[in-house]
């Protein structure tokens, strides 16, 4: 009884420590781009050794995507809201969130790129960031049936979604305009014509 007590209490700690280092990198990634980021760095933030970081997190990118989880997790619950209250908000309105979400929180973005992009990713690391993306399919999904939409289609339908408003903000968060405002409005107006021909087959299917 008492050594399980024991083991309980030495997890938790360590939970608390890996979650002291994931809050320093997430701070550091408010600062420069999450790619400038070195191991030694959010060592030094979390008051640590460089060594001792590594009990926590075996690689970077095992770090990067433990702080992209928390992050995703936590806006996520702002989205179930928006699918679940009485009367759900529109495929514009989850949108223009979703986009908007990763406009402001550059770091964010970045390291959902990374992932979606780098080939090779450890078991582990591909494993979470799967259960990430389905956690938006499904919100989408959901959405979706609430609006009248089959299952079957709803599915189909969110993947392709998700995927648009991603690729959106891919191809024009760097486009040559005067400021970043403007930029943001132009994805924004491209979101919105894509969110309008979802709808549409949305009333075509009900």
């Amino acid at each position: 009884m008492g050594e399980s007590r024991f083991a309980e209490l030495k997890e938790k700690e360590k939970q608390a420590r890996k979650q002291i280092v994931i809050e320093s990198a997430l701070a550091l990634f408010a600062k420069k781009p999450f790619y400038e980021v070195g191991m030694r760095e959010v060592a030094d933030e979390a008051g640590i050794s460089p060594a001792t970081i590594y009990r926590y997190f075996p690689s970077q990118e095992e770090l990067f995507n433990e702080a992209f989880l928390q992050d995703i997790y936590s806006v996520s619950k702002e989205f179930q809201k928006m699918v679940e209250k009485e009367e759900p908000a529109s495929i514009d309105e989850f949108g223009i969130k979703f986009v908007e979400h990763l406009i402001e929180n550059e770091s964010s973005f970045q390291m959902m790129a990374y992932l979606m992009l780098k080939y090779n990713l450890t078991h582990p690391v591909k494993g979470k960031f799967d259960s990430v993306t389905k956690v938006f399919f499904d919100l989408f999904s959901t959405l979706l049936k609430r609006h009248g939409m089959s299952e079957e289609n709803a599915r189909i339908y969110s993947h392709s979604f998700v995927a648009s408003i991603t690729g959106i903000l891919m191809t024009f968060r760097n486009f040559p305009l005067k400021d970043r405002e403007s930029v943001k409005a132009h994805i924004i107006k491209i979101v919105k014509i894509t969110a309008s021909i979802y709808s549409a087959q949305l009333l075509n299917r009900k």
